[in-house]
């Protein structure tokens, strides 16, 4: 903790968690009174000690995950003070909790609030040109956390060239204004807020496209260029509070460049190339633009996309995105065994999700040419069945497999993988903590152990919310190949309330 903290008291502090604790369950139950958390002075002021507290760690340099705690704690808290009422007051609070948000791995928090609660209704078309630039950043910034499909960042597009065509018209006559009356500060403010803009419309630009201005990858780099200019401006100009907003925006935007399906999957093969194109396309009734903290941690930062292990136990918090991530790592399992035309075998415990996992795949995989079967528990192969696994047609062929475990087993006991001629490449159970069961379990084991003895090209795939023994099951199925990828029960989706009855 910084200073500030110190300085106010961590008793304070933790008795204002505590009410607006209170504050955003009451809120969340229709139940909140408003006056009550406007007359709290010690619930606002502690937001104001821990925002202090993340600006600290900021420009002290702390690590990442330092300022990833401070972050989600002041978020957590300032989340629970009400807006100003003014539109460009109520953004500039936006713009700050949304960076505390993201810089806390809570981006999800904020989009949704964002999305339902919608934007200040920000004067844009001022006829004060400061403040029209200015409520036009902040719009533009808001836009580009929210991204609420291609509306929001077609949106920074148009709110940057209307200010880039409307600049030379109303600009001399506000600085020939601001000269007359001696009002220098906001005249300078300009500066900073240009850059500012700027450095949007390239974030902008790289979220849809993968790219910045003028088909350039260098996007951080691109990004640096203005936000340091605008933190000098500011610097010079004494302009405080701008300053320490931009300085939040400058990890902020590490972050979500960090966290972009771009960056995520840049140069892993051609498959994945064209899957993230197709999901980020116009055409998306929901465009992924961004990856989830767990989805980025297993992809991005433990490596899974370019993984050379046979076995992968992924255990992550429910609704963390694993969905996706296997979908990531059947691509790089049918890229790797493309010219053998392997197949993947996703396994999921019952009927409903066999259901709803074969519609997700088909809908994902389908534009980018990847055949999905899905194939009925029960215990015997119909005709029909028969005839999908055995098309000899290329065009045609199955690449994925979702059943249920004891359809598979009954299958390649069955001799299936010998008379299709083409070998399983990758199988993914889904809910792996059923090994744990007692009768189901211990059938789920014995067909793993089954494929690892007799599939020579198979690798493992295991998804789950919770598991005790990830390291010990992965090296199970390859001793020397093998990885454990987790994450702390500490980020999850969104609030969630526990209630106890006597």
């Amino acid at each position: 903790m910084s200073w500030a903290v110190d300085a106010y008291g961590h008793e304070r502090v933790i008795q204002a968690e505590a009410e607006a604790t209170r504050f955003r369950l009451d809120r969340a139950l229709g139940t909140d009174k408003p006056d009550l958390l406007e007359r709290d002075d010690n619930v606002r002021e502690t937001s104001v000690a821990l925002e202090i507290n993340v600006l600290d760690a900021i420009l002290e340099g702390d690590d990442a995950d330092a300022i990833r705690k401070s972050a989600a704690r002041a978020y957590q808290l300032c989340r629970a003070v009400p807006l100003p009422t003014d539109p460009v007051a109520a953004g500039e609070r936006l713009l700050r909790l949304s960076c505390l948000a993201v810089l806390g791995d809570r981006g999800a928090d904020i989009r949704r609030s964002l999305t339902n609660g919608g934007l200040p209704d920000l004067p844009t078309d001022a006829g004060d040109w400061g403040l029209r630039v200015w409520a036009t950043t902040l719009d533009t910034w808001l836009r580009v956390i929210r991204k609420q499909g291609w509306e929001d960042l077609d949106r920074v597009q148009q709110n940057v060239a209307a200010l880039r065509a409307e600049q030379a018209a109303c600009e001399p006559e506000f600085l020939a204004g601001l000269e007359a009356s001696g009002a220098f500060g906001e005249a300078w403010a300009l500066v900073p807020q240009y850059h500012l803009a700027r450095a949007v419309e390239i974030l902008a630009t790289f979220t849809g496209q993968g790219a910045g201005l003028d088909g350039r990858f260098d996007v951080q780099q691109q990004m640096d260029v203005h936000l340091d200019r605008a933190v000098g401006a500011c610097e010079q100009a004494y302009l405080g509070e701008l300053n320490a907003l931009t300085r939040f925006l400058v990890p902020t935007v590490k972050t979500i460049i960090s966290n972009s399906i771009w960056t995520v999957t840049r140069a892993v093969n051609s498959r994945v190339s064209q899957f993230v194109e197709n999901a980020i396309d116009r055409a998306q009734h929901r465009p992924i633009f961004e990856m989830l903290p767990p989805q980025r941690h297993a992809l991005a930062e433990e490596g899974l996309l370019g993984s050379a292990s046979r076995s992968v136990v992924v255990s992550l918090p429910t609704s963390s995105g694993k969905t996706l991530i296997a979908q990531f790592r059947m691509l790089q399992a049918l890229n790797q065994f493309d010219r053998e035309r392997g197949w993947v075998a996703y396994l999921a415990p019952t009927r409903a999700l066999v259901r709803q996992i074969a519609r997700r795949l088909r809908r994902d995989f389908r534009a980018i040419g990847i055949a999905v079967e899905q194939v009925s528990p029960a215990l015997e192969v119909d005709g029909i069945e028969s005839t999908l696994l055995t098309e000899s047609s290329h065009a045609e062929q199955f690449r994925v497999l979702v059943t249920t475990p004891e359809k598979l087993d009954l299958m390649l006991r069955g001799g299936w993988e010998e008379s299709i001629g083409r070998p399983l490449t990758l199988v993914i159970v889904d809910e792996a903590h059923n090994l744990a069961g007692s009768r189901r379990g211990i059938r789920l084991e014995l067909l793993l152990a089954t494929i690892n003895r007799e599939c020579r090209y198979a690798q493992f795939l295991l998804l789950t919310p919770f598991i005790e023994n990830a390291q010990q099951v992965a090296s199970w199925l390859a001793p020397d190949s093998h990885q454990d990828i987790s994450l702390a029960v500490e980020w999850l989706p969104n609030d969630r309330v526990v209630g106890l009855a006597e």
